[in-house]
């Protein structure tokens, strides 16, 4: 028999029958334990899965917070797409800055109104009790005050050219005389028509619907939607014409630039490419991103200057080969600005210092008129770049896969800038190795500025060649821009053949 204190034990366990003896007993307490054993297990087996399950959800809920956070200055997205939320700039390329009150600052020439010597209408402002008084007009008066109102006045002038023809009563010979050249049919728009309905549309980024609407606001003329259409694409053929030369600058000058952005053409992606200067805008529209787009635009290939850009792969490709590169600084800062938000990593901080060190080492040198760094402090500086990055290789290992894979491995974003840091070292410190070499590729992107807006503005281009006619006009306006000249002006040039790019020498 069993006990009263074995009987007890037993009772409160799961399932558990009477028990008599003690053989019995020890039977079901194996079962028991062999059951016991088997949930346990099990229960330890869930677990292990939750845990599992529990880590993959958290990385994936840091991927998506970290993508939700994204903005302009910790990542490649563009400034348009920060809406009102804008990040603080970055403090590598940002001194002391101090809070400006309105109006002119100190040290501003300043301008003012300019006017005529002599008014094109005056106004005279008569006493009231003279206004229709018979004695008027005799009265002795003088000009007590006079204020100056300048205004415009947009009117439509239409002008007719008579062929004339006569009898020479010397030879005898029948005479007629030429139209002058641009006056080739029987009605037909000006040239300072033109160049306001492109400087609208290229200039001003207007779309076609509103610029037919403000023509007909503005000097009451009705233009169709395809009558400007044809305007732009003479515009275009004459900006065509002049790209070679423009290729040429860009291929001659030390360091070029190069960008590309998507453009919406038929509903569809499409890309504009940029290779610009200080002092040249050249942009090509393209169906493809890569190295196809790339070669359409006739300048990097077989460029013998140093090519800036974001260090995007078809920048290396095998058809560019034996150009040297420079990395944009502020792409990079950009994304160490995301792994310093979103992880606890310092590496990032250490080269983010670095780069401001640079930066304000370079700008200092240059104020004191000295255009290079010493040898010795380039290589103290290439020390310092591969201590940070082994530290960062050390705090981010190589993932190890059980599973052989085709492909190479991902990697993250982490490893994949860090490679990149290494890698193409040369490139990155390029800006202080060679001091021709700015540290950001703001120049290459200022050249979609504009055009981004269009697309704002537009939408989308209806046809390829209305986005590749856009970007050719634009290319020759910027141009223009960038040299001091009135777009408008160079506009009625070109369709009078009047205009050159004789100012790029």
């Amino acid at each position: 028999m069993a006990s009263k204190g074995s009987r007890r034990q037993t009772k409160g366990l799961p399932n558990h029958p009477q028990i008599e003896g003690d053989s019995v007993t020890m039977e079901q307490l194996i079962a028991l334990v062999s059951k016991l054993s088997d949930q346990i297990t099990v229960l330890t087996d869930t677990i292990t899965d939750l845990k599992q399950t529990v880590v993959a959800k958290d990385k994936r809920i840091a991927e998506l917070e970290a993508r939700l956070n994204k903005n302009s200055g910790n990542s490649n997205k563009p400034p348009s797409s920060d809406f009102f939320s804008k990040p603080k700039p970055s403090s590598i390329n940002q001194g002391k800055k101090r809070k400006k009150s309105s109006g002119g600052q100190k040290g501003h020439a300043g301008s003012t109104m300019k006017l005529k010597d002599t008014p094109d209408v005056i106004r005279p402002c008569l006493p009231a009790d003279c206004i229709g008084c018979e004695c008027a007009g005799h009265c002795g008066s003088t000009v007590r005050e006079s204020r100056q109102v300048v205004d415009i006045c947009i009117t439509s002038e239409q002008s007719r050219y008579d062929l004339i023809e006569r009898v020479c009563p010397k030879s005898g010979k029948t005479l007629a005389g030429v139209f002058p050249e641009g006056v080739n049919a029987p009605q037909q728009y000006g040239n300072n028509l033109k160049a306001m309905v492109v400087t609208l549309s290229s200039f001003g980024m207007v779309s076609t619907s509103r610029i037919s609407e403000m023509m007909g606001g503005l000097t009451g003329l009705s233009i169709s939607d395809g009558t400007i259409c044809n305007i732009l694409a003479d515009c275009a053929r004459r900006c065509t014409e002049l790209l070679p030369e423009l290729k040429n600058k860009v291929r001659s000058s030390a360091v070029a630039h190069f960008d590309e952005t998507g453009i919406r053409v038929g509903g569809k992606v499409h890309w504009a490419h940029t290779a610009s200067t200080e002092l040249i805008t050249l942009i090509s529209a393209h169906q493809k991103r890569g190295v196809a787009g790339i070669l359409a635009g006739g300048v990097l290939k077989g460029y013998e200057g140093i090519a800036v850009h974001d260090c995007w792969g078809p920048y290396y490709h095998k058809e560019f080969a034996g150009i040297l590169h420079a990395v944009c600084g502020a792409h990079i800062d950009r994304e160490l600005e995301g792994i310093i938000q979103h992880t606890t990593q310092r590496w990032p901080r250490s080269f983010r210092r670095l780069l401001k060190k640079l930066y304000g080492r370079k700008r200092k040198l240059l104020a004191q008129g000295i255009d290079h760094a010493s040898p010795e402090e380039i290589a103290e500086i290439f020390e310092e770049y591969d201590r940070i990055l082994k530290k960062g290789f050390s705090r981010n290992p190589y993932p190890k896969s059980e599973q052989v894979k085709r492909g190479r491995p991902k990697r993250g974003k982490i490893l994949s800038l860090l490679e990149r840091l290494r890698d193409l070292k040369d490139s990155v410190l390029r800006f202080f190795t060679d001091f021709r070499v700015p540290f950001s590729n703001n120049i290459g992107e200022k050249s979609f500025r504009l055009s981004k807006l269009k697309m704002k503005v537009a939408g989308s281009f209806r046809s390829d060649s209305g986005g590749s006619n856009f970007c050719t006009i634009f290319s020759v306006i910027d141009t223009v821009r960038k040299h001091g000249g009135n777009p408008f002006e160079a506009l009625s040039a070109l369709f009078t053949n009047s205009f050159s790019l004789d100012f790029l020498s």
